[in-house]
Parts: C-alpha cells; structure tokens; sequence
C-alpha cells in the first residue's frame, strides 16, 4: 500500500501465540519539505518507537486507567439520572398561586422596602 504524501505510518504486529510483537515505521515524506521539518517528524518517530519499544506497560497502563474512567463515568451519569429530584407542587400550592392575593404565596421577586 502506497502511503500519501507526508504519511507516517506505524503498525504494530501482534503474534498471539508468543505473546509478542513487531513495529514497523514507513513514512513518505515529501522531498520538497524543509530539513529541519523532516528531521523534527522523523525524530518524533524515533521516540514514540522508542517508548513503545521500551514501556508498552505503561501504554497499557494508561490505556487501562482511561478504560475504568470510562466506565465510572458512565455509571455516574446513570445514577445522576435516576436520582433527579423532581418537585410536583401540592395541589394548596397551585390554587394558591391562582389566587395571588390570598396571602399564602409570598412573592420574592419583588423588592421590599421596611
């Protein structure tokens, strides 16, 4: 497969039985592109096959821990929705809503002056 212009790619190959892998790197960049910009991209494949070389323990790590957060978040925002409260007025209060005047509702948007 022929990679765009610019492309990095790295693919990790996994051989299950023996529980252990290979990465290759193919890239294609561009010609035209400046020097140092190169070099910056190719030493930044350089250090991610570094780490992956040398601490996929903490990717997984790191990988697992987004997982749980995942799953805890999630399960909070169930229980956030099951425990909503939510306020049904008694059937005094609506009759006197309806009745403003009738002393019972107190009606604090209005300023009092003393």
């Amino acid at each position: 497969m022929k990679l765009p212009k610019n492309a990095i790619n790295i693919s990790i190959l996994v051989d299950q039985d023996t529980d252990s892998y290979d990465i290759n790197v193919k890239h294609n960049l561009s010609v035209t592109m400046k020097e140092d910009q190169a070099t910056y991209y190719l030493d930044v494949v350089n250090g991610i096959l570094s780490k992956l070389k040398n601490e996929m323990q903490t990717f997984a790590y790191q990988g697992a821990l987004l997982r749980e957060l995942s799953i805890l978040r999630e399960f909070i925002e169930e229980e956030d929705d099951e425990d909503d409260i939510c306020f049904e007025p008694d059937e005094e209060l609506v009759e006197a809503m309806k009745k403003k005047n009738s002393g019972k509702v107190i009606d604090f948007k209005k300023p009092k002056i003393h």
